[in-house]
Order: structure tokens, then sequence, then C-alpha cells
């Protein structure tokens, strides 16, 4: 079994540093694409944020994360404020989520830091008026998704993905 605070002293190659962040960014961008109707306006589930906890396992997943929301943003109708902002809030997020250990803890930063501050740019923007109804409902579509997606996304992957990205190799 993997020692996952021993594996990630490891080293990722550039090539697979790379290629692991673009295989995150194109499964996020696949699953808001699959998704869409569920991914934007002010109520929303979007399915491919279960994937944020990753961070907490793998430190190097939050670039894929950045890239795939900010190429899944361009679907969205808030137009270049979700380009910028809201990637922004991602790329947050994934960096205090990659200092969390707990999976439970781990959710958290995604969830708090859309839920405050995407409406904050709605209301700024003069899209959304009602800030404190879309808080809660950002809120809530995290909380769903995070707890009943990212945590299972989380303990699948330690158990499966851990042991391809960090191979065990026995010290001699």
């Amino acid at each position: 079994m993997v020692n996952l605070n021993t594996a990630k002293k490891r080293k990722l190659s550039a090539t697979q540093y790379f290629c692991y962040n673009g295989i995150i960014a194109a499964l996020y961008f696949t699953l808001v694409f699959a998704f869409q109707f569920l991914s934007f306006k002010e109520v929303q589930f979007r399915v491919a944020e279960c994937l944020t906890i990753l961070p907490a396992i793998f430190p190097f997943s939050i670039l894929g994360l950045t890239v795939g929301c900010f190429v899944s943003n361009f679907l969205s109708y808030w137009g270049w404020s979700d380009l910028v902002f809201g990637t922004l809030c991602t790329l947050l997020a994934a960096f205090l989520t990659s200092k969390i250990r707990s999976p439970y803890l781990a959710a958290l930063p995604p969830i708090l830091l859309n839920a405050l501050g995407l409406p904050l740019i709605w209301l700024l923007l003069g899209g959304a008026p009602a800030y404190w109804i879309n808080v809660v409902w950002v809120f809530l579509g995290q909380t769903v998704v995070l707890y009943a997606l990212g945590i299972p996304t989380y303990y699948l992957s330690k158990k499966h993905l851990v042991p391809i990205v960090y191979p065990y190799k026995e010290d001699k």
C-alpha cells in the first residue's frame, strides 16, 4: 500500500504533471458540458465540482482544475465575469483544498468560496440582486455535489489513482 504522505513528496516528471492536469481539465470540461443544464445560473449543481476535492490528494491538480473551469466557463451565460472571477474562485479554492487532508474539511473551500464569491460577482455586475438568496442556493448546490459526489471521488481516487500516480517503490 502507498503511504500518501511519502508519495506526495515524490516529484512528478514534467510530462506526468502536464498529462495528469490535461486529463483533469478535460474531465472537468466534459462533466460541465454533459451536465450544462445543471452547471450554470444561481441554482446550480455543477457535477464537475466533485473534482475540486482532488487537491487534498493530488496538490498538482490545481492547474488542471483551474484550466478545466476556465474552459468550461466559456459555456456560461455570465460571460467574461465567469471566465475571470469564477476561475479565480476555483483557483483559490483548489489551493486551500491542497492544504487540507481530511476530505470532509477539504470540501469546504470550494463550497464557501463559490457560495460567497459568485453571488457577490453577480451582484456587483448587476446580474442578480438577491445576494443572500443566491449565497444560499450556491451553497446548497455546492454542498450536495461535494458531499454526495466529491467525498466518494476522494476515496475512490485515494484507493485507485494514488497507486498509479505515485507508484510504490521499495527503498533499498
